[in-house]
């Protein structure tokens, strides 16, 4: 189970110089198989918490984020991925399709977390030898860019 909302949750970059701290349930756990997450975390696809802007702090080394803004995207979107300049750790991403929500990669949180997909998304850029993630349900995986209503859902949780 996710700590409660009174529990703190922390994490870093790779070079620990990047600290944060978030409180509060996560308002999603999604997966996205689309070529630019997968590039962004050198990864088969990325699993990300999203949570209030508001419950999302820097508790040391903000100073050293750079901020890369993604226009090459299948929305047409510029999507905004901050890294640590000094390691290369992706830390956070920002999408305008989600207002007042900061999109964090499961991997940098400290200790382990107990987080089920909501749903996977942009699954026709999946790579070939990985089987669809255990616990999404069948109306929540989508070829391409997930149904509003999924949006509606997690915003309603702000």
């Amino acid at each position: 189970m996710s700590p409660s909302s009174d529990q703190p949750r922390t994490g870093a970059c790779l070079c620990k110089n990047i600290t944060f701290r978030v409180t509060g349930q996560e308002i999603n756990f999604a997966i996205c198989h689309c070529t630019n997450c997968r590039r962004n975390c050198g990864t088969t696809y990325t699993a990300n918490a999203w949570f209030p802007d508001k419950n999302f702090h820097w508790t040391s080394g903000s100073g050293l984020l750079r901020q890369y803004d993604d226009s090459d995207t299948s929305t047409g979107e510029v999507v905004h991925r901050s890294f640590c300049t000094n390691c290369g750790s992706p830390m956070l991403t920002k999408s305008p399709r989600m207002p007042g929500v900061t999109i964090i990669p499961s991997g940098v949180f400290d200790g382990k977390q107990e987080w089920k997909p909501a749903y996977e998304q942009w699954r026709c850029s999946k790579v070939c030898f990985v089987d669809d993630v255990r616990g999404v349900k069948e109306g929540s995986l989508y070829e391409g860019f997930p149904d509003l209503g999924e949006f509606e859902r997690v915003l309603r949780k702000l």
